[in-house]
């Protein structure tokens, strides 16, 4: 084979390949991008949150100073509003429990749903990736080999000995490449990211649902392990007071029906602790399938009684126009409406125009010993267009919807930043309100302390009747069940602010289980 001549043969296809890629990409670069472009909405948001949801309209007189609660709870919460984000990102930290952070590290970790949101991620990446690859020339290598008989009878009036009979070698390259001169191909690649912005954004949605759901579960069992240890003293003091009324009635002190009276009430008391014992179980049980761990595997954590996470002196809340970048639901819609603004381009772009440039290259033979050949060299290259005329109604009715869908999208996304704002408000004024009612159920539980003591001091000087002694007993059980539910409801309502104000998918790199990067 003549080499040099193999080369002055190739260099004309070469000279025109080049100079068709260098027109092309100057059209792709130069050619506009059908469709609205996205901008971001403009939302009015007020200056701060209701005045209203963070101020108690309770106050309670005769609040004893001496008498301090258990924990941090009650009353010392300030809520501050200039506060940066990064105070809320790791919120469950503020209430220094170190079975809760570690309960929260491990189902960020471990959780199936979690992980479904990831892979959901990767493949609304693969999408991205794929739909880039439309700005770019197809090829594919081709190949054949056929051999092939001719019928002696398909020439009329020629005699012939014998059917003719050929081979046919041909290997080479095909070349397609659809030049996105209107932008259609650029607008998908933008819906694409958006809608895996919307998939990352979605994570946070459901990481930051996942965190409040360990975090609610852990405070709702805590507060029912103290429920247990209220309803168990009491019930070792009713019995004792059983025992005292039965030595009572021998010496004619007490009567029969002084005793049937406090066995009652023991026995009604007694008749909690299976249910709460229940209640235990089952958030444990919970907290295990959050953490995609078969229930009962993380009961040797549990087991064991501990108080209420105390909620800490100082809750940053921040002002309503961070929830615009904190809320992850809110990014979702946004990034929702981005996807639907851009397939309108999409749906437009089927109005204009296909420009593609096709070529191919290859060798063809009727001969194995010729088959790469200089003079089996074969090439074709040229651009060619396409335009459907006749669908133009179909194309703007399908304009049509992606606009609707667009408006719906932008709708959507108006609502959920109001939503977002309902939750924070509803979430401080519950916030509040519970801490008020805590402060008064202290004092109540203060007063029937003393009705006890002062109803069975005169029980034994004979000044009062064993019923008083029993309903003061009942009174001091009712309110200290009370105020150990609304301890448990103050810590729960901060979870559900802190959800509220979007903190929580922040998790710090070394705890991500996922490690995903957001385009801007």
């Amino acid at each position: 084979m003549n080499k040099s001549l193999q080369r002055r043969s190739i260099r004309p296809l070469t000279n025109r390949i080049l100079a068709l890629c260098a027109l092309a990409t100057g059209l792709a670069l130069t050619g506009c991008e059908v469709g609205p472009h996205f901008h971001r909405p403009v939302q009015r948001l007020p200056g701060n949150f209701s005045p209203s949801a963070m101020q108690s309209p309770v106050q309670i007189d005769g609040y004893p100073q001496t008498i301090q609660p258990a924990s941090r709870t009650p009353g010392m919460v300030s809520l501050v509003v200039a506060a940066k984000p990064k105070h809320l990102a790791h919120w469950w930290q503020t209430f220094h429990d170190p079975i809760l952070n570690k309960l929260i590290l491990l189902a960020a970790r471990r959780n199936l749903t979690l992980a479904q949101a990831r892979q959901a991620i990767i493949q609304a990446r693969e999408v991205v990736n794929a739909d880039a690859a439309n700005l770019g020339p197809f090829v594919s290598a081709v190949g054949s080999y056929s051999h092939s008989r001719g019928s002696k009878n398909m020439i009329a009036g020629h005699t012939s000995t014998g059917p003719s009979e050929a081979d046919s070698y041909s290997a080479g390259l095909d070349g397609t490449w659809e030049l996105d001169f209107f932008g259609q191909v650029r607008r998908g690649i933008q819906a694409a990211r958006a809608s895996l912005h919307a998939a990352i954004d979605n994570r946070r949605v459901i990481l930051i649902t996942l965190l409040s759901e360990v975090a609610s579960d852990y405070i709702n069992l805590r507060g029912v392990q103290a429920q247990i240890a209220i309803t168990q003293n009491n019930l070792r003091t009713q019995e004792k007071t059983v025992r005292l009324l039965k030595q009572q009635v021998g010496g004619g002190i007490a009567t029969e029906l002084s005793v049937a009276q406090a066995q009652a009430q023991a026995a009604t008391t007694a008749s909690q602790l299976p249910l709460l014992d229940a209640q235990a179980k089952q958030l444990m049980y919970a907290l295990a399938v959050l953490l995609s761990q078969p229930p009962g595997s993380v009961d040797k954590w549990l087991d064991t009684p501990k108080p209420i996470p105390p909620v800490p002196p100082l809750v940053p809340i921040g002002l309503p126009g961070q929830l615009l970048l904190r809320r992850p639901d809110v990014r979702v819609a946004l990034d929702q409406y981005a996807a639907a603004v851009a397939n309108v381009g999409v749906a437009e772009g089927n109005l204009f125009p296909k420009f593609t440039i096709n070529a191919n290259l290859g060798y063809s033979s009727a001969s194995a010993e010729q088959w790469f050949n200089t003079a089996s060299l074969a090439y074709g290259i040229g651009p060619s267009v396409s335009w459907s005329i006749l669908n133009w109604g179909q194309v703007a009715s399908q304009i049509g919807q992606q606009k609707a869908i667009a408006f719906q999208a932008l709708y959507n996304y108006r609502q959920t930043v109001l939503q977002a704002l309902d939750d924070v408000d509803s979430s401080l004024a519950a916030y509040t309100r519970e801490q008020a009612h805590y402060r008064a159920l202290a004092v109540a539980v203060v007063h029937d302390q003393r009705a006890l003591t002062l109803s069975d001091a005169l029980y034994r000087n004979g000044l009062t009747d064993f019923l008083n002694v029993l309903t003061a007993q009942q009174s001091l059980y009712t309110s200290q069940d009370a105020l150990i539910q609304s301890q448990q409801a103050v810590s729960a309502d901060l979870v559900t602010l802190y959800q509220a104000l979007g903190g929580g998918w922040q998790l710090p790199r070394h705890h991500r289980a996922a490690k995903v990067q957001r385009s801007h």
